[in-house]
């Protein structure tokens, strides 16, 4: 009986953190300029008419979750879908993606 609640607590408690690593609910995607490709990050330029253009003219975006389509090149457009928050330095920086794509 022990060994049947303990399989079952430390199943509850895998599922709670398996639900608190997806995206949230508050997720935002914006399209940016590929300017620079460095080790681990890219820097872009958001494009006219997003929000994220009026934070920042530069933001360094951390190479991770890409879609496994095609490899960014300096001047492609990147689609972003992150957490909405955008740390305030110059560069500006985003820390959390949830996925990076090229989209032309």
């Amino acid at each position: 009986m022990k060994k049947l609640i303990c399989a079952l607590t430390t199943l509850a408690m895998l599922l709670s953190l398996a639900a608190c690593g997806g995206k949230t609910e508050n997720a935002v995607t914006f399209r940016a300029t590929v300017l620079e490709i460095n080790d681990g990050y890219y820097l872009v330029e958001p494009v006219e008419g997003s929000a994220e253009l009026k934070s920042a003219d530069q933001i360094t975006v951390p190479m991770k979750n890409m879609s496994p389509s095609s490899e960014p090149e300096v001047g492609d457009i990147l689609e972003i879908e992150y957490d909405g928050y955008i740390a305030e330095s110059y560069p500006a920086q985003i820390n959390n993606v949830y996925s990076i794509s090229v989209v032309e």
